[in-house]
C-alpha cells in the first residue's frame, strides 16, 4: 500500500473514531485500534492510539474538569494504576496475531453485550471499583480498548449524561498517560510514533469538533447503541481480514 493511501485510510479511521469520542466521550480507542490494527500492527496501533487518546482528551478536558464525579474517579484510577503495569507486558510479551485476535474477540463481545443491554454481573461496590479499575488499567495498556468496560459500569452508577462522560473523559486522559509512561519504559515505542501522530492531528480535532456539535442534538443512549453497532462491524471485519490472511 502506497503512503499516501495508507495515509488517508488511517486518517480516516481517526476522524470517525474521533466523532464517536466528542459525541459519547468513549469509543475512541477501541474504533481506532481495531482499524489501525487491520492496516498495520497491533504493536504499532496501541502506542499511537494512546497519544491520539490523550490528545483527544486534552481537547476535552475544559469541560470535564468541573463535571467529573472526582470519588468514583479516583477509586476507578488508583486500581487501573496497579493494572497498567499487566497490560504492558501482555503487549511487549505475547505473539502480535494472537493479541489482534484477542482484541476483536474482546471488543465484539462488549458490544454484543451492550446492544442486548446486558449488566456486568461485577455490583456497584468498592471491590467492583478495583475490579473494573485494575481490568481497564491493565486492557488499555495491553490493547488500548479498556473504555467498554469501564463505561458498562460506570453507565450502572446513577451518574446523569453530561457526568458520565466527563468522569470517563478524565479517566481515559489519566490512564492513557499512564500507559504511554509505561510503554515508554518498556521500549514499545517506535520512533515513527510521534510524527505519525502529529499527522494525524488535524483529522482528529475535526472528528472531535464533530462529534461535540452532534452531542448537543443526539440522545446519548442513541448515539451509545450506534457506537456499539460501529464496533461490532469493526471488529467483525477485523476477525474475517485474519481468517483470510
Amino acid at each position: 500500500m502506497n503512503p499516501e493511501l495508507n495515509w488517508t485510510l488511517n486518517a480516516l479511521c481517526v476522524l470517525v473514531a474521533a466523532v464517536v469520542r466528542g459525541l459519547t466521550g468513549f469509543g475512541f480507542a477501541a474504533i481506532a485500534v481495531v482499524g489501525l490494527a487491520m492496516l498495520g500492527t497491533l504493536r504499532d496501533a496501541v502506542p499511537l492510539v494512546l497519544c491520539l487518546e490523550v490528545a483527544s482528551s486534552l481537547m476535552l478536558l475544559r469541560d470535564a474538569w468541573a463535571q467529573a464525579d472526582y470519588p468514583l474517579l479516583r477509586r476507578v484510577l488508583v486500581a487501573a494504576a496497579l493494572g497498567v503495569p499487566c497490560g504492558i507486558w501482555l503487549l511487549t510479551g505475547l505473539d502480535s496475531d494472537w493479541l489482534s485476535l484477542w482484541v476483536y474477540g474482546l471488543v465484539a463481545t462488549l458490544a454484543l453485550l451492550g446492544l442486548a443491554r446486558v449488566a456486568l454481573p461485577m455490583g456497584r461496590g468498592p471491590w467492583a471499583a478495583w475490579l473494573v479499575g485494575g481490568s481497564s488499567g491493565a486492557l488499555i495498556a495491553a490493547f488500548s480498548i479498556g473504555g467498554p468496560l469501564v463505561v458498562a459500569w460506570l453507565s450502572h452508577c446513577g451518574l446523569r449524561a453530561r457526568t458520565l462522560r466527563a468522569t470517563l473523559i478524565m479517566f481515559f486522559f489519566a490512564v492513557d498517560l499512564a500507559a504511554l509512561a509505561g510503554l515508554a519504559v518498556a521500549q514499545a515505542i517506535g520512533p515513527q510514533v510521534p510524527r505519525q501522530a502529529l499527522a494525524l492531528l488535524l483529522p482528529l480535532m475535526a472528528g472531535l469538533w464533530i462529534g461535540q456539535r452532534l452531542f448537543l442534538h443526539i440522545r446519548a443512549e442513541h448515539a451509545a447503541r450506534l457506537t456499539q453497532w460501529l464496533l461490532l462491524a469493526l471488529a467483525g471485519f477485523g476477525l474475517l481480514g485474519r481468517s483470510w490472511s
